[in-house]
Protein backbone atom coordinates (compact mmCIF):
# COMPACT_ATOMS: atom_id res chain seq x y z
CA UNK A 1 0.00 0.00 0.00
CA UNK A 2 2.81 2.42 0.84
CA UNK A 3 4.48 1.68 -2.50
CA UNK A 4 1.30 2.62 -4.29
CA UNK A 5 1.07 5.99 -2.51
CA UNK A 6 4.72 6.70 -3.26
CA UNK A 7 4.18 5.90 -6.94
CA UNK A 8 1.06 8.05 -7.19
CA UNK A 9 2.58 11.08 -5.48
CA UNK A 10 5.80 10.75 -7.46
CA UNK A 11 3.70 10.70 -10.64
CA UNK A 12 1.86 13.86 -9.58
CA UNK A 13 5.15 15.58 -8.72
CA UNK A 14 6.56 14.78 -12.16
CA UNK A 15 3.38 16.09 -13.81
CA UNK A 16 3.61 19.31 -11.82
CA UNK A 17 7.23 19.90 -12.80
CA UNK A 18 6.46 19.06 -16.43
CA UNK A 19 3.58 21.54 -16.45
CA UNK A 20 5.74 24.29 -14.92
CA UNK A 21 8.56 23.73 -17.40
CA UNK A 22 6.32 23.60 -20.45
CA UNK A 23 4.36 26.65 -19.27
CA UNK A 24 7.56 28.69 -19.09
CA UNK A 25 8.51 27.61 -22.61
CA UNK A 26 5.03 28.46 -23.92
CA UNK A 27 5.24 31.91 -22.29
CA UNK A 28 8.45 32.57 -24.23
CA UNK A 29 6.71 32.08 -27.59
CA UNK A 30 6.21 35.44 -29.31
CA UNK A 31 3.11 34.46 -31.30
CA UNK A 32 0.25 34.94 -28.81
CA UNK A 33 -2.22 32.81 -30.80
CA UNK A 34 0.16 29.84 -30.88
CA UNK A 35 1.04 30.42 -27.22
CA UNK A 36 -2.64 30.47 -26.24
CA UNK A 37 -3.43 27.31 -28.23
CA UNK A 38 -0.47 25.46 -26.73
CA UNK A 39 -1.40 26.56 -23.21
CA UNK A 40 -4.95 25.21 -23.69
CA UNK A 41 -3.64 21.91 -25.10
CA UNK A 42 -1.13 21.62 -22.27
CA UNK A 43 -3.77 22.23 -19.63
CA UNK A 44 -6.13 19.73 -21.28
CA UNK A 45 -3.41 17.06 -21.52
CA UNK A 46 -2.20 17.59 -17.94
CA UNK A 47 -5.75 17.29 -16.61
CA UNK A 48 -6.33 14.14 -18.64
CA UNK A 49 -3.11 12.47 -17.50
CA UNK A 50 -3.62 13.61 -13.90
CA UNK A 51 -7.05 11.96 -13.78
CA UNK A 52 -5.53 8.57 -14.61
CA UNK A 53 -4.34 6.29 -11.83
CA UNK A 54 -0.60 5.70 -12.32
CA UNK A 55 -0.77 2.65 -10.07
CA UNK A 56 -2.99 0.78 -12.51
CA UNK A 57 0.08 -0.33 -14.42
CA UNK A 58 1.71 -1.81 -11.33
CA UNK A 59 0.28 -5.07 -10.07
CA UNK A 60 0.35 -6.79 -6.70
CA UNK A 61 -0.65 -3.75 -4.64
CA UNK A 62 -3.15 -5.90 -2.78
CA UNK A 63 -0.33 -7.27 -0.66
CA UNK A 64 1.11 -5.17 2.12
CA UNK A 65 4.78 -4.26 2.13
CA UNK A 66 5.02 -3.80 5.91
CA UNK A 67 7.25 -6.42 7.62
CA UNK A 68 4.93 -6.77 10.63
CA UNK A 69 1.93 -7.49 8.42
CA UNK A 70 4.04 -9.96 6.43
CA UNK A 71 4.98 -11.77 9.66
CA UNK A 72 1.33 -11.90 10.72
CA UNK A 73 0.30 -13.31 7.34
CA UNK A 74 2.98 -16.01 7.59
CA UNK A 75 1.92 -16.79 11.15
CA UNK A 76 -1.65 -17.32 10.00
CA UNK A 77 -0.48 -19.59 7.17
CA UNK A 78 1.61 -21.62 9.63
CA UNK A 79 -1.35 -21.97 12.00
CA UNK A 80 -3.55 -23.13 9.14
CA UNK A 81 -0.93 -25.66 8.03
CA UNK A 82 -0.54 -27.08 11.54
CA UNK A 83 -4.32 -27.32 11.89
CA UNK A 84 -4.54 -29.30 8.64
CA UNK A 85 -1.65 -31.53 9.68
CA UNK A 86 -3.26 -32.24 13.05
CA UNK A 87 -6.18 -33.85 11.22
CA UNK A 88 -3.90 -36.52 9.74
CA UNK A 89 -4.27 -39.82 11.66
CA UNK A 90 -1.17 -40.54 13.76
CA UNK A 91 0.19 -37.01 13.44
CA UNK A 92 -0.08 -36.32 17.19
CA UNK A 93 2.04 -39.37 18.02
CA UNK A 94 4.60 -38.48 15.35
CA UNK A 95 4.76 -34.87 16.61
CA UNK A 96 5.23 -36.10 20.19
CA UNK A 97 8.08 -38.40 19.14
CA UNK A 98 9.77 -35.62 17.19
CA UNK A 99 9.39 -33.24 20.15
CA UNK A 100 11.06 -35.75 22.50
CA UNK A 101 13.94 -36.26 20.06
CA UNK A 102 14.33 -32.50 19.64
CA UNK A 103 14.45 -32.00 23.41
CA UNK A 104 17.10 -34.72 23.75
CA UNK A 105 19.23 -33.10 21.03
CA UNK A 106 18.87 -29.68 22.67
CA UNK A 107 19.85 -31.09 26.07
CA UNK A 108 22.96 -32.73 24.59
CA UNK A 109 23.94 -29.50 22.85
CA UNK A 110 23.39 -27.56 26.06
CA UNK A 111 25.63 -29.97 27.98
CA UNK A 112 28.33 -29.69 25.30
CA UNK A 113 28.12 -25.88 25.30
CA UNK A 114 28.25 -25.72 29.11
CA UNK A 115 31.24 -28.06 29.19
CA UNK A 116 33.05 -25.90 26.63
CA UNK A 117 32.31 -22.73 28.59
CA UNK A 118 33.40 -24.33 31.84
CA UNK A 119 36.63 -25.44 30.19
CA UNK A 120 37.28 -21.86 29.05
CA UNK A 121 36.58 -20.56 32.56
CA UNK A 122 38.89 -23.15 34.11
CA UNK A 123 41.66 -22.27 31.63
CA UNK A 124 41.19 -18.58 32.39
CA UNK A 125 41.45 -19.16 36.16
CA UNK A 126 44.74 -21.06 35.84
CA UNK A 127 46.39 -18.27 33.86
Amino acid sequence: MAKRLIEEYSHKEVLSKTFEGLSKQINNIDDKDVSSDLRIKLLHNILEVNSENPGKLISDYNKTDHPLMDALDKSIKLTNAVTRLSKIPGFAKLASTLEKKSQAILQNQEKTANAGLQSLLDDHKTE
